[in-house]
């Protein structure tokens, strides 16, 4: 199922979806997700993985008697990811204090959280310049070149650019800095040393990129549903329908995690509880 990753947006699906056409002379929308809006596409698509990763942080939050009020989250990257965190998190009365790219990093004390500041990081993820510098020179803010976001204190982190962004000595950093959430947004984020290390602190809770990072793939779900019945959903009703799948999610790796003796794992929770689904379902066809 193509869809939507990293330099990968609607434009590129929209051509996929074209050449598939061409190729196969049917107009199947479900062929490909991450589509345009005229043409079988889904509302918030974009902004999908982002929102859908600070839903699984604000469980995680409740879960400790929390809510997103007030933190600070270090971020990484600027992409659709970054973009999605930030508003969202915004939404939800925290955050975003720091953007990312392979030129180093940007620190906002007064966080990414206006209109303007959205739309700028769009127009720097559409430059073609993979350069973060730029959002410091527009706003007047820190720009540190070189260096990544880890070592700016915070109480969430959000790695959102890339595999393996995340090193060992990254991982003491956020220790150090008394991180007490880790939350992953980009796929594999951290070198396995540097999870295993997250994953054995007493001060931080960690969840994986399979869980907490899936709400793109939530809504590529939602939009084959929506081409399915030929109708289209409100930008509202996909936002709720997201939310509610990311806490399905984060309940059930919760629940896993405690009916195995493994308390509060919500990575491990998550492993089990989509290995217990995908089995089921093979016994039950004789597989």
């Amino acid at each position: 199922m193509p869809a939507g990753d990293i330099g990968v947006g609607s434009r590129e699906v929209g051509w996929l979806y074209g050449a598939y056409k061409k190729v196969t002379g049917r107009a199947e929308s479900s062929a490909l997700t991450g589509k345009g809006l005229t043409y079988g596409g889904s509302r918030i698509r974009q902004e999908a993985a982002g929102f859908g990763t600070v839903y699984f942080l604000a469980r995680m939050l409740e879960h400790q008697g929390e809510t997103l009020e007030g933190k600070r989250l270090i971020v990484s990257g600027f992409g659709n990811m970054s973009w999605g965190v930030c508003r969202k998190a915004a939404e939800l009365g925290g955050k975003v204090v720091t953007l990312s790219g392979p030129d180093g990093y940007i620190y906002d004390p007064d966080g990414v959280n206006t209109q303007e500041k959205y739309d700028f990081m769009v127009k720097m993820r559409y430059s073609g310049e993979d350069r973060v510098e730029a959002y410091a020179d527009q706003f007047g803010v820190e720009f540190h070149p070189g260096k990544k976001p880890w070592e700016v204190p915070g109480d969430v982190a959000v790695p959102c650019a890339t595999q393996n962004e995340l090193v060992v000595d990254d991982a003491v950093m956020l220790i150090a800095n008394n991180v007490r959430y880790y939350v992953e947004g980009a796929n594999m984020p951290a070198t396995t040393e540097a999870l295993k290390l997250l994953r054995l602190s007493p001060k931080i809770l960690t969840a994986g990129a399979k869980a907490s990072g899936s709400g793109g793939v939530a809504v590529s779900a939602l939009e084959m549903a929506q081409n399915a019945i030929r109708y289209s959903w409100s930008r509202k009703e996909v936002d709720q329908k997201l939310r509610a799948i990311m806490s399905s999610i984060y309940d059930a790796s919760a629940a896993a995690a405690e009916e195995y003796g493994l308390g509060y794992d919500l990575i491990a929770g998550n492993d089990i509880a989509a290995f217990k689904k995908i089995s089921e379902a093979m016994i039950a066809q004789g597989l």
